[in-house]
């Protein structure tokens, strides 16, 4: 088991309803990048609520750096070095930019490298440093969203898995919102990616994983799902058309 990450045959839901993913394999090698592409209600925001363990599965496995995580707490998952950004941006509103990044460092024991970690990500979102007094609600939305990979990165996580980072954003700050994950995943994390805007989720993904009713419908090189015309009309629709 030389994956990173290794998904075995998962399938989970919600309380007493239907299973929501549906027997589903999969696996992510260090520093990859893969985009999960689906219709709406195929399963992959629960998929990564699942591997971050705020969703316990129903059955399968999954193995986190040849350990199984699949029966761990989220806390205990997020400590090992899988980092979940949900759709909402996940920081402190009412706090300034600085007291969020040391509210994600907090968890690193030693002052010193939190304090060196928080410098360096500064150094890859330098608008932050200009902003640290600023209250973090009162940023535009596409700097919170630099604020929220900041403070991932400050856990120096392994796996950082980002559902819709592209999601009520203006047009003009998407394309900054695609470089500023390439620049992460340039950085060794592995990444995996849930993203509306199919094209240009692919175009910074190295694989392209479909998802449809809860199941993997297929899994190949971003490039080939991009020029393969019938699978750019069956999966991506209109949405491709330039």
């Amino acid at each position: 088991m030389n994956s990173l990450l290794n998904i075995n045959n998962l399938t989970a839901g919600y309380g007493y309803g239907p299973d929501i993913v549906r027997d589903f394999s999969l696996t992510l090698n260090k520093s990859e990048v893969k985009c999960i592409i689906g219709p709406n209600g195929a399963g992959k925001s629960t998929l990564l609520k699942s591997i971050a363990g705020i969703l316990k599965p129903r059955s399968g496995e999954i193995f986190f750096d040849g350990e199984k995580i699949s029966e761990k707490e989220a806390y205990q998952i997020m400590r090992l070095g899988i980092c979940f950004l949900p759709q909402e941006r996940a920081i402190f509103p009412n706090l300034t930019v600085a007291e969020n990044l040391r509210m994600c460092a907090y968890s690193i024991k030693d002052k010193k490298v939190a304090e060196a970690r928080i410098k360096e990500a500064i150094e890859m979102f330098p608008v932050l440093g200009q902003r640290l007094k600023q209250i973090a609600g009162t940023m535009s939305g596409g700097q919170q969203q630099q604020l929220v990979y900041a403070r991932a990165f400050t856990i120096k996580p392994k796996i950082i898995m980002i559902d819709e980072p592209s999601l009520g954003l203006a047009p003009s700050l998407v394309e900054q919102t695609f470089n500023h994950i390439t620049q992460i995943a340039s950085s060794g994390i592995a990444v995996i990616l849930v993203e509306q805007n199919a094209i240009r989720g692919l175009e910074t993904a190295g694989y392209g994983v479909v998802m449809d009713l809860g199941k993997l419908v297929f899994e190949k090189p971003a490039k080939e799902v991009l020029q393969d015309q019938s699978l750019r009309e069956l999966y991506l629709g209109k949405a491709l058309e330039k």
